[in-house]
């Protein structure tokens, strides 16, 4: 099954430290003013267009982001390279998954819909015998 998200709060939080760096800058020196604007603009652009994508197939979990339509990362992973799912809550409203993997980058499922990804990901941990840890708050 297909699950979909778009940008999160936290891409525009670094938006909002270039700013402050920018108008730091732009007291001092000119060249660093305007590389550091149009560094601003484009990163506020990108954020408008980034999407990701989360499918749990029949045998692997895969991960994809988004610029527009150009796919810019990509993981796909079995569940043998799996070390454990760990089910916690991202604030009040919201739940986390992360899913922790032997090599490389853990995946983090937050914030996507259909909101039944959290019960798809736990059949898929119980059905191939992977690790499962859910916090108190859970």
């Amino acid at each position: 099954m297909l699950f979909k998200a778009t940008a999160q709060k936290k891409i525009f939080f670094l938006l909002l430290v270039l700013k402050v760096l920018l108008f730091i800058q732009v007291f001092q020196h000119d060249k660093m003013a305007t590389f550091l604007l149009l560094l601003a603009i484009l990163y506020s652009f990108f954020a408008l267009f980034l999407r990701y994508e989360f499918e749990i197939e029949k045998d692997t979990l895969a991960y994809r982001t988004y610029i527009l339509k150009l796919k810019v990362y990509e993981k796909t992973v079995k569940p043998k390279d799996i070390k454990k799912i760990v089910f916690k809550r991202l604030s009040w409203k919201a739940k986390l998954a992360v899913v922790q993997v032997e090599k490389g980058w853990n995946m983090r499922i937050t914030l996507f819909s259909p909101p039944n990804v959290f019960k798809e990901l736990e059949t898929f941990a119980h059905e191939y015998d992977v690790d499962i840890q859910k916090t108190a708050d859970y």
